[in-house]
């Protein structure tokens, strides 16, 4: 149940090489602007997704710990201090937000 909402949320760090990705091809080839820009639409269409999706999950500290985790990629280790809490209660803080995340 967790590994599906973790690898949902991992997929925002994927949207965002996808989009550098096709912003270079852009460069590369001007001739498929109007196709790669598509792709790039769809790709910050499902980023905004989830930063919604972990809004809703409490709009608080849960919220605040999915959102460094998956969006700014620190790890629980990096995020415990900046929470000020310990290490083994952000693992918790963060089981229960994926229990909490919305499907």
């Amino acid at each position: 149940m967790y590994e599906e909402k973790k690898n949902y949320l991992n997929t925002y760090t994927l949207q965002n090489q996808k989009i550098y990705r096709l912003t270079r091809m852009i460069e590369k080839d001007p001739d498929r602007l109007q196709e790669v820009e598509k792709e790039i639409q769809k790709a910050e269409k499902r980023k905004r997704e989830i930063e919604a999706r972990i809004e809703a999950t409490d709009g608080g500290i849960l919220s605040e710990l999915l959102y460094l985790k998956y969006v700014c990629g620190k790890t629980l280790e990096e995020i415990a201090p900046v929470l000020h809490y310990s290490e083994r209660h952000t693992e918790r803080l963060h089981q229960k937000a994926l229990r909490l995340f919305p499907k």
